[in-house]
């Protein structure tokens, strides 16, 4: 589960259709996440390393670490765009 980070004009962030944004705004939101969603991020998706290799790097089962990256993309996605309202 590698994610690709755009180098020309602005870095891709998952969830937001494919839009593009500056790469510090991305950075200001990754900093304000908790520790352990920048954890997971940055070995699934800075460090490219798959779901099996960042769990034995973790020390956790691979059903944790796919966990772990579905809160932590929804926490990068509300810092960078507000939560979402609810109906």
């Amino acid at each position: 589960m590698a994610l690709r980070m755009g180098k020309d004009t602005g870095s891709f962030v998952p969830g937001l259709a494919g839009e593009r944004m500056r790469p510090a705004v991305v950075a200001r939101a990754f900093r304000a996440l908790p520790s352990a969603h920048r954890e997971i991020l940055t070995e699934t998706v800075f460090r490219e390393r798959s779901v099996n290799e960042a769990a034995a790097l973790l020390g956790v089962p691979v059903d944790v670490v796919k966990v772990r990256v579905y809160h932590a993309l929804h926490a990068l996605h509300a810092a960078l765009n507000g939560p979402r309202p609810t109906a």
